[in-house]
């Protein structure tokens, strides 16, 4: 007769606890050796000795959870999960499982005692290990921790296993394999938002100007579990995170509970119990593989939309076909391609209108008149805590000017839209709501595009550092290039001023280099230093910036910038194939001598031709020629440009 009294038993709960004692002593002893221990051999080492600090004390944690991060967060990712994995061990195993449901105890006790027995086998270690600390700073000869590090490295230690630890239970009463239980239970802890993200990722390729990166950061960091451990590093959990992680507990013990209750005794012969679940087992997964397989592709291989295409269906079938063997316990298996021709046939229908709302999507640029303000910027730059949101523009001169740039985005993405050169606009509209764009675009067409824009004073008031310079707490001011490693500095304030001052006389006659850094070659940079190293500003400078340079030469500051004055030669060498770069890489790696290397190139010495090269030259860029300089010693920088700027000169000697 089945015991109806109460979900506690004592003699059920101690045969679950001494299966995963082992597991708590071990936990324990690592957790001992990681924290305790740790810390006494280096009070003995060291002792109070300022240089060999225990922590950095820079990040959010508390000091403990901080000392060891990287070797506890590993700890808490495994163990949990293994110890849920051997509690529901019966449950895979056809004679376990008669055994256990024969008891006299309704299934409701026996998970309930299963859950006791592994929350005590976890919480037990954190608690010794905690209480060792308490008694341990009394010892130390200068304690770096408090009583309240201690609790809260056990409170947020407690969540990280115990919400692992759900988890893993939850999961087990849907499979009956050991080793599928702790894969699937990773699997659910990590797959759920990769596929939104890569159901984003792929969707750019049918969505022109779909803005996705903020959207797929904050699934990366806050929706991976083991991602957003490794983030508060620099982040604590919020309270509604710590709300979420227990409703999201607790409705996965309901769940575990009803499952298990229904759960038919002969549910271990098979890899996964429930028919509904293998279905979302089989074809999430199947589907996961298939966009995965359209990134690699796609990004991976730089193919166009059949490769694409090409990529879903070889990863879907790849997927499909695994997931069988393991569906279905056997190597040799029985394909069932009616299931397969199925799923294609639901994703075909769903690209239709994927691609009618695409092209809805890609021409929705609102009227200037439906806009309250508007920010542009690159996709990487604005919305993290680090640096703030995006500044904003208001005037209608402005707002006009990126409806431009946004209606040329959304006729030149569609050409290069595998670049990972990104810009984002991002309008508020008057009504209230907003409408955001992100696009891929070639570094040449994002410059030309957005020329006037950068010619725009509010635009360079709002996004040029320039203009952010005067608002720092400014210590010293480094100049220096790539083409040769020596710093030059400026440190007493009134030089501080004067340069300042120069850069936004200069800035005000020209275009910003904001949205086209990577088109323009700078000739070396000025690097603005701040006490807290965190607000440090740089500054490219250009051939263009005329009193600025006039006045670092006039005070012998410009000794290493990249300009005529400073070079003796160059060295133009004509690219040769795919393993040209490969070759330049490995001469400058090696110091060899141009002409050892590439036998048809050509040196000039002539200020007038020199200058000519430095205006067309980028840097670093893999065009069809290459400017090589030797900045001194084994520095070598380099240049490049294309054949339709190569000078005269350039064509006549080397064509």
């Amino acid at each position: 007769m089945k015991s109806t009294t109460s979900l506690w038993n004592k003699a059920l709960f101690k045969l679950q606890l001494r299966t995963v004692t082992w597991l708590g002593i071990l936990l324990t002893l690592l957790l001992m050796v990681m924290l305790p221990v740790s810390i006494l051999v280096r009070e003995i080492r060291f002792g109070a000795n300022p240089d060999h600090l225990f922590y950095l004390g820079e990040s959010s944690l508390n000091v403990l959870s901080e000392f060891s991060f990287p070797f506890q967060l590993l700890v808490f990712a495994i163990f949990p999960v293994l110890l849920g994995i051997v509690l529901l061990n019966f449950s895979t195993k056809k004679e376990a499982t008669y055994f256990m449901h024969s008891l006299p105890f309704k299934r409701e006790t026996i998970l309930a005692n299963t859950y006791g027995a592994g929350v005590v086998a976890l919480i037990t270690p954190l608690l010794l290990t905690g209480v060792t600390l308490g008694i341990l700073r009394f010892f130390l000869e200068q304690p770096f921790y408090s009583f309240v590090d201690v609790l809260a490295w056990i409170g947020i230690s407690t969540l990280i296993v115990l919400f692992l630890y759900v988890v893993t239970m939850a999961i087990g009463v849907f499979v009956g394999n050991g080793l599928l239980h702790g894969g699937l239970t990773y699997t659910v802890i990590i797959v759920p938002a990769l596929l939104i993200i890569l159901t984003l990722v792929n969707l750019q390729y049918f969505i022109t100007g779909l803005a996705l990166t903020s959207y797929t950061e904050t699934l990366a960091t806050k929706g991976i579990f083991f991602i957003r451990l490794i983030e508060l590093y620099s982040e604590p959990f919020t309270v509604v995170e710590y709300v979420i992680y227990t409703l999201v507990s607790a409705g996965l013990v309901i769940l575990s509970f009803v499952a298990y209750v229904n759960r038919p005794s002969e549910a271990s012969d098979q890899a996964i119990v429930y028919p509904i679940v293998r279905s979302i087992f089989l074809y999430g997964l199947t589907f996961f593989a298939m966009l995965l397989g359209g990134l690699y592709f796609t990004e991976g291989l730089q193919g166009g939309l059949a490769w694409t295409m090409f990529g879903y269906v070889f990863g879907a079938f790849i997927a499909y076909t695994i997931l069988q063997m393991i569906l279905q316990k056997a190597i040799r298996l029985s394909w069932p391609w009616k299931g397969f021709a199925g799923f294609t046939a639901v994703i075909a229908v769903l690209l239709i209108p994927v691609n009618i709302g695409g092209t809805l999507y890609a021409n929705n640029i609102p009227n200037h008149e439906e806009i309250a303000s508007v920010a542009i910027y690159q996709s990487y730059s604005y919305g993290y805590d680090e640096v703030g949101e995006a500044p904003r523009l208001t005037g209608d001169k402005s707002i006009e000017q990126v409806i431009n740039v946004h209606r040329e985005m959304k006729d030149e993405s569609g050409s290069d839209i595998y670049q990972w050169n990104t810009v984002t606009i991002d309008y508020e509209l008057k009504e209230g709501g907003s409408l955001r764009r992100e696009y891929s675009v070639d570094d040449k067409v994002l410059a030309e595009a957005t020329e006037d824009l950068r010619s725009n004073e509010e635009f360079k008031r709002a996004y040029d550092p320039v203009f952010q310079l005067n608002e720092l707490d400014i210590t010293y001011a480094s100049i220096y290039s790539q083409f040769q490693g020596e710093e030059n500095r400026i440190s007493g304030q009134d030089d501080l001023d004067t340069i300042i001052s120069l850069l936004e006389e200069d800035l005000a006659k020209a275009p910003s280099s904001v949205l086209a850094e990577q088109s323009q070659s700078s000739i070396g940079e000025l690097y603005f230093h701040t006490p807290s190293n965190r607000s440090d500003q740089y500054i490219m400078l250009r051939r263009d910036y005329e009193n600025t340079l006039a006045w670092l030469t006039e005070n012998n500051y410009a000794g290493a910038l990249l300009t005529s004055e400073n070079i003796e030669s160059m060295t133009i060498v004509k690219s040769t194939g795919e393993d040209f770069y490969m070759q330049l890489d490995e001469m400058m790696y090696s110091s060899q001598p141009v002409e050892e290397v590439f036998e048809d190139n050509f040196e000039t010495s002539d200020a007038r031709e020199i200058e000519q090269l430095l205006d067309i030259g980028q840097d670093y860029y893999h065009g069809d020629y290459v400017i090589l300089l030797n900045g001194g010693g084994d520095i070598y920088y380099f240049l490049g440009f294309d054949q339709e700027d190569a000078p005269d000169f350039v064509l006549d000697r080397l064509e």
